[in-house]
């Protein structure tokens, strides 16, 4: 089955690509079949019209859409360790990736890929998965836009936190700066936004940590 074929399909669930790859024969840390890189904190990556598919090995990596016709960048996804990113492959579209800390990407040759899989009998049902996958994603985010600015940053923060017994600990590296573009908001806003959730005791600051506090959320 040639992938082009059903490429519409392919919109969900990319994270099945890595274990795919492993029941194939191809060798994918041979140089002409994957390129591994590390991204310093806010370091860009920019793979111009290039067909890739990025695995994130370790870290947060930002997926931003650069606007160029009204100077605006935005974030379209929040991609973490272990997921997958089709980078230009069924559609084409400027954008660029800002490391959230430090970040390990393993960077493969799409069309390599995508035509060894498309020869594997388990491609269409991987492809069904994706569509699915994708779709969900889509709806969560545009359920996000419909929420009012704190409850944006909450569950923005929640992302990056972990589990704690006080709650959700937020990692110091979610400033203001990443809240505006995750959140789709100025940072004055998000700072304003902050300050509220802090008075309202639903943002608690403990041993210089904060603190999602869940039990008020």
């Amino acid at each position: 089955m040639d992938f082009l074929h059903v490429h519409d399909l392919l919109i969900k669930k990319p994270n099945l690509l890595i274990a795919l790859l492993d029941m194939t024969e191809l060798d994918t840390w041979h140089p002409d079949v994957c390129q591994f890189q590390k991204l310093k904190s806010y370091q860009s990556l920019n793979l111009a019209n290039t067909e890739k598919i990025i695995h994130v090995t370790k870290g947060v990596l930002l997926q931003q859409v650069n606007n160029a016709d009204i100077c605006k960048i935005s974030v379209n996804a929040i991609w973490s360790t272990n997921d997958v990113i089709f980078h230009n492959v069924f559609h084409q579209n400027q954008y660029e990736y800002l490391a959230i800390g430090e970040v390990e990407i393993a960077i493969f040759d799409a069309r390599l890929i995508l035509d060894t899989l498309s020869k594997e009998p388990f491609f269409p049902d991987f492809l069904i998965d994706y569509n699915k996958r994708q779709q969900e994603e889509f709806f969560q985010f545009s359920y996000m836009l419909t929420k009012n600015i704190r409850d944006r940053v909450l569950d923005v923060m929640k992302r990056f936190s972990k589990k704690h017994p006080d709650g959700y600990m937020v990692p110091k590296r979610v400033n203001s700066l990443l809240l505006s573009k995750c959140c789709q908001a100025t940072p004055a806003t998000i700072k304003k936004a902050l300050l509220d959730l802090k008075h309202e005791k639903r943002i608690i600051k403990k041993e210089q940590h904060l603190f999602i506090r869940e039990e008020m959320t």
